[in-house]
């Protein structure tokens, strides 16, 4: 089930709900391309049955077994040789 909501000319709120994803996308391009203002799109997967994303990593593997790596220090990656490092913030 996919909500829209979106807020009219007048400022009341208005929605309309779908079961198809492609149709929801629809509605919101159609409603933000009129104009109206606090579009947004709202779902909810009626087959999912446990929180998103890893709940638990146990000994550097996920609940399934997979290697689970991320960090946040390691998400942005190393600097490159052409990148700029300012080392010393200017005054």
């Amino acid at each position: 089930m996919f909500k829209i909501y979106w807020t009219d000319t007048q400022g009341q709120s208005q929605g309309a709900h779908t079961t198809d994803l492609v149709h929801a996308l629809q509605i919101t391009k159609e409603k933000r391309d009129a104009g109206y203002t606090f579009v947004t799109m709202a779902s909810e997967n009626p087959h999912n049955v446990g929180k998103p994303g890893v709940d638990a990593v146990v000994d550097g593997k996920t609940p399934d077994g997979q290697d689970y790596e991320w960090s946040k220090a390691g998400r942005a990656g190393t600097p490159r040789r052409s990148d700029k490092v300012i080392l010393k913030k200017d005054h």
